[in-house]
């Protein structure tokens, strides 16, 4: 039976969806359930609400344009996102609306956003202008733009307008009518070009030639909330009555399990899987017939969906009544209880044959499988704390205060031969070669033998204990062993809670560690042929195995914290270090060059939860703490599950294109349009640029680096800053361009360029010098000629006018010099005065041993007052801060304005009084009172502090004194950090 015959044999309506399901179970459709597992699991879940930024919390739709920009539409205007912040635009004469509330996003082919919303507001936006078209009847629910320029818009109550490309520029302009007297809600455009609307009375299929054609749904339902296309070209119907496809004039449910849900969105995304919007269960997600639900339980803002959107790099954006979600595939994953571990707190994993790891957890022993992604309960209600491979079949669990138990053909059985031996139940570390097993445990290192019987099983082999070492009978610098390891010279390497060992032959080797910042904690080791690398409390250490020769690389070459626990080797050709502070990268071959002093400073990449990880803190003390699988992913245990990286799949998220915008350009502070403007007045002493990639899958971890060609010779470096600044540029051309990367990745070849020229001032102007030198030249000729007829009449007078003249010109000379090297709006002196003195005095008090201390301060969310405020009130704060610090040059040896918000201050002292007068000034500036400049404002500064003696250099001074700046806004703003701070 056909579905559209249903309902001659069935009046009712819910008769009539009953019996259509049947008849999809009988011709083949199969029904979907519920996952077993969670395909949702594979996403990296964030939200955003108005806390974050956003102007309101109902996302009513969401755009990207194609210069990489995210767009979000709210009842309080549109929201651009750039991967850091949101930027609001709203009614005002800038964007043209009539009204704030913005209910519909479009975008067009050559970067235009079209928005339209409340009161019919219609407008477009293209680069750094708003344009306004034409006021529609009512409220727009949706605009598309289709495939021929033109735009259709679902109105309340008034059907569907379409506007033609020429028709979008006129001011009074007919549009086509369709279903005048119907709420349309969804508009979609399939690739081949038709149009439908989702409307209060069904789904509608537009011709611009042929009118409206009303789809006939079998009584299936009667209001459609929303249409899109899937992959294969069928029409997707989101109803009252569930989830529909439309194709060969066939209705199918997308899923059974939806049919009597309202459904306000369905979309199928690049994957091939459906999404699913509903009134109040959150989304739904279907894949290989798995239907999942995620709401307000598991993340979800609120479970009303108002939009949905797959962005650039593949991430899905949900819009709710209550904020914004993203699901995205992070670069790590993890598992925890929810996925089949016994536990969360894991200490330790163990990679196994094929895509098997281990994994021991205070509640018990799990096996995982990477490929599936889930782990199974192995035995619960033990506490392990290391894992070892057992010669004779299976593993050896250590565990809390139980001893050693193994693992073998499905059952854990307690080693109790083993454990009547031991010297402590607590086992922290296991590892068995050539028929002999060695165990660590709090009081010492215990080694046993395998005593073969005339037929051995597996299970039944005894051990006799042979040695038990400690450091009051070895030379074992201490008797709590951490860690336990093998090299491919038979050593066997032994960590302690108070340095490194290694027994060969019977014979205990200790390494001093003094001139390793005293470590004393080894946590674990990475051997490779002719060196082994120590993970310790002080950074990690290479041990050269052909002289002994110990290295650090550690804090001081650059590394910010000092523990870590474990080291292993990606296929990416890098380390990857557990701490309890995250998990850090750095390149394997700058580590070999850093331990071989022909490299100073070792850079690194920091991963912590916003990458994926559910707790930062990677567990430690037991071994092994991490692990690689065959398949290249590495393995972690935390506090919080299992995680893990695949360093081929981080480079694969890392690998879309980084498109890079110009955000705005600042002359002073006046915002210019960089579209149409490209002259800088004469007489501007700044300019601003602020500039993003749009990158989103790591975007607090894009670097760039800028070049002012005309200016500067080679690229600038700007780590994660996203705004450069120029002060006192002499008249000329030049063209500022930015490029951008993900870190360990090569620059991005799309390069941002803007070309401007800085206007002279008249007195720069080459005719008017000419001019002047002219008129010196006949002004001295006839002066000279003067001097001559009346030398002897005239000499007083001649004299006195000259010195005027000298006078006058070395004043101007002065005038011209004090313009140079002040700051205009503070009077305090510029960056170029700063630089002078700062190099001066540095190279002095090298000389001397004096102490100097230099300081970055910020103001603190000054942007926020400029946009709250004003840029006027902007001004007001930076000459407050200005004339606060010119009342402390009694203490100081040098201030000037460094640009924008930023000072810089040279203090005479120790970093010790450094950081009393600077943490003093910081609470000074706190307590200013601003009320006469705007009530009820008051600001914080943040200071970042360097010793001239940490510094090799003037500029590196500077360097460390900006890292320590931005260690303090990292730690919260308002406080001091010294460039010896932990990071």
């Amino acid at each position: 039976m056909h579905p559209r015959n249903v309902q001659k044999l069935f009046p009712t309506r819910l008769a009539q969806r009953l019996v259509c399901t049947v008849l999809f179970y009988w011709l083949g459709f199969t029904p979907l359930g519920y996952a077993d597992d969670n395909p949702l699991s594979d996403y990296f879940i964030e939200t955003w609400t108005t806390a974050n930024g956003l102007p309101h919390n109902s996302i009513n739709a969401i755009e990207q344009t194609s210069d990489g920009y995210l767009w979000f539409a709210t009842w309080e205007g549109v929201a651009r996102y750039n991967g850091l912040e949101f930027v609001l635009f709203d009614r005002s004469p800038n964007t043209h609306m009539q009204d704030s509330g913005t209910r519909a996003l479009a975008t067009g082919p050559d970067n235009q956003l079209y928005a339209g919303g409340a009161r019919g507001s219609l407008v477009m936006r293209s680069g750094f202008s708003w344009q306004n078209l034409p006021v529609a009847p009512s409220l727009i629910n949706d605009a598309l733009h289709d495939q021929s320029g033109g735009l259709w818009l679902a109105i309340e109550g008034m059907g569907v307008l379409y506007y033609t490309s020429k028709q979008l520029r006129q001011p009074s302009p007919d549009p086509q009518h369709f279903i005048k007297t119907t709420s349309s809600y969804h508009l979609a455009q399939t690739d081949q070009g038709h149009v439908y609307a989702a409307t209060e009375d069904g789904v509608y299929q537009l011709s611009k030639h042929a009118g409206a054609a009303h789809l006939s749904f079998h009584n299936l339902f009667t209001k459609a909330f929303y249409v899109s296309s899937s992959q294969d070209g069928a029409l997707l119907v989101g109803s009252e009555s569930g989830a529909w496809r439309y194709k060969n004039e066939r209705w199918t449910p997308l899923a059974s399990a939806l049919l009597n849900q309202a459904i306000t969105m369905v979309e199928q995304d690049s994957r091939g899987t459906y999404w699913f919007g509903t009134l109040n269960r959150g989304i739904a997600h279907l894949r290989d017939n798995h239907l999942d639900f995620l709401d307000g339980h598991r993340g979800l803002p609120n479970n009303r969906i108002l939009s949905w959107f797959e962005d650039n790099e593949g991430s899905i954006w949900i819009g709710t009544n209550g904020g914004a979600m993203r699901l995205r595939y992070a670069p790590f994953v993890t598992l925890t209880k929810d996925n089949g571990l016994a536990g969360n707190y894991v200490r330790t994993v163990l990679g196994g044959d094929g895509d098997t790891v281990w994994a021991g957890s205070s509640e018990g022993l799990s096996q995982i499988n990477t490929i599936a992604g889930n782990a199974r309960v192995l035995a619960d209600n033990i506490s392990v704390l290391s894992l070892a491979h057992r010669q004779q079949g299976g593993l050896w669990v250590g565990t809390y205060q139980k001893g050693l138990y193994y693992w073998h053909q499905g059952s854990l059985t307690a080693a109790n031969t083993i454990n009547d031996q031991l010297p402590d139940s607590e086992i922290r570390a296991v590892v068995e070669r050539n028929g002999v097993l060695w165990v660590g445990t709090p009081r010492g290192l215990v080694e046993f033998d395998q005593h073969q019987s005339k037929s051995p099983t597996a299970a039944s082999v005894p051990y006799q204990k042979q040695a038990l070492y400690h450091s009051q009978n070895s030379a074992l610098p201490g008797s709590y062993i951490m860690s336990l390891s093998f090299d491919d010279t038979d050593k066997l390497w032994i960590g302690t809670g108070r340095g490194a060992s290694y027994l060969l032959e019977k014979t205990i080797t200790t390494l001093d560690f003094s001139a390793q910042e005293q470590a004393q904690y080894v946590f674990g080791f990475f051997h490779e042929p002719g060196y082994v690398w120590m993970a310790t409390d002080r950074g990690i250490v290479r041990y050269r195995q052909a002289d002994g020769h110990q290295a650090l690389v550690g804090r001081p070459q650059g590394l910010p914290i000092d523990k870590f626990f474990q080291i292993v080797k990606g296929d990416d050709q890098s380390f990857w270090l557990s701490s309890n502070r995250g998990i850090w990268r750095i390149n394997y071959d700058h580590a070999h060059q850093v331990a071989d002093k022909t490299r100073t400073r070792i850079d690194f990449e920091h991963y912590d939860q916003s990458d994926g990880m559910l707790n930062s803190q990677a567990n430690g003390g037991s071994n092994p703490a991490a692990t690689k699988t065959s398949r290249g992913d590495i393995i972690f245990a935390t506090a919080k599950g299992v995680t893990s990286v695949n360093p081929t799949r981080l480079s694969q998220l890392l690998s879309h294109p980084l498109p890079i915008v110009m955000q705005s350009v600042r002359f002073d502070s006046k915002e210019i349009n960089p579209e149409t403007t490209g002259k800088v007045p004469a007489g501007t002493n700044r300019i601003l640029f602020s500039y993003a990639a749009l990158g989103y899958t790591m975007p607090e971890q894009i670097q760039y680096r800028t070049q002012l060609e005309g200016f500067e010779s080679d690229w600038a470096y700007r780590h994660e800053n996203h705004i450069a600044e120029y002060t006192n540029l002499p008249p000329g051309d030049y063209t500022f361009k930015v490029s951008a990367r993900y870190p360990y990745s090569d620059w991005s070849d799309d390069v941002l360029s803007y070309h401007f020229s800085v206007m002279p001032s008249l007195w720069q102007r080459a005719d008017v010098r000419a001019l002047g030198f002219l008129l010196t030249v006949l002004a001295a000729y006839a002066a000279f000629m003067w001097r001559i007829r009346h030398m002897k009449k005239k000499a007083i007078q001649l004299e006195a006018l000259v010195e005027e003249k000298t006078q006058a010109l070395q004043a101007q000379a002065d005038d011209f010099e004090r313009m140079s090297k002040e700051d205009a709006l503070t009077g305090l002196a510029n960056r170029r005065a700063f630089d002078e003195y700062w190099h001066q005095v540095f190279e002095e008090s090298r000389q001397s041993g004096t102490d100097l201390q230099v300081a970055i301060l910020d103001i603190d969310h000054f942007k926020r007052i400029n946009d709250h405020y004003s840029h006027l009130v902007g001004d007001q704060i930076i000459q407050r801060v200005g004339s606060l610090l010119l009342r402390e040059q009694t203490h100081l040896r040098h201030i000037a304005r460094w640009g924008g918000e930023e000072f810089t201050l040279l203090l005479a002292g120790t970093p010790a009084d450094g950081y009393r007068y600077f943490d003093g000034l910081r609470r000074r500036i706190a307590a200013l009172d601003l009320n006469d400049i705007a009530p009820s404002l008051s600001i914080t500064v943040s200071i970042g502090v360097a010793s001239n003696h940490q510094a090799s250099d003037y500029v590196d001074g500077l360097k460390k004194a900006d890292q320590a700046l931005y260690r303090a806004k990292r730690d919260g703003r308002n406080c001091v950090r010294q460039s010896n701070d932990t990071a």
